[in-house]
């Protein structure tokens, strides 16, 4: 089977968001977002974004989603309709939109972007 040509593939958007809030979020967030996603957008909207949690960071609180580009602006709507996340009142603020994943990381706090590896670089044992 042939791969797809690039111009038949989506194109894909990468909005970095940040969780704010009283306590520390506790639980999975990442479940916790795209079920309030398909509260607020539906199922049908949710098919139409293409949602994909990238990644999370729970010391930063900021993460990243993947949607298509042609549903970025209802994506960042629904992100900052969001008011509860379980029990626990929060406000999720949009830092940035990015085409590539690797400039959206660019966004992220300096904690968030070290590996386990980078992070233990100086320790020996």
């Amino acid at each position: 089977m042939k791969p797809l040509l690039p111009t038949l593939k989506e194109r894909q958007r990468y909005v970095l968001y940040e969780v704010i809030s009283a306590h520390a979020v506790d639980h999975d967030i990442s479940d916790a977002l795209l079920r309030s996603l398909s509260d607020i957008l539906g199922v049908f909207g949710m098919a139409d974004a293409g949602l994909l949690s990238v990644s999370y960071d729970k010391e930063s609180q900021t993460g990243i989603l993947r949607c298509n580009h042609d549903q970025t602006v209802r994506v960042k709507a629904a992100l900052t309709m969001i008011t509860h996340i379980g029990k626990q009142q929060v406000i999720i603020k949009v830092r940035g939109v990015s085409g590539v994943l690797g400039k959206a990381k660019r966004f992220l706090p300096a904690s968030a972007k070290r590996t386990k590896r980078e992070s233990t670089k100086g320790l020996r044992a």
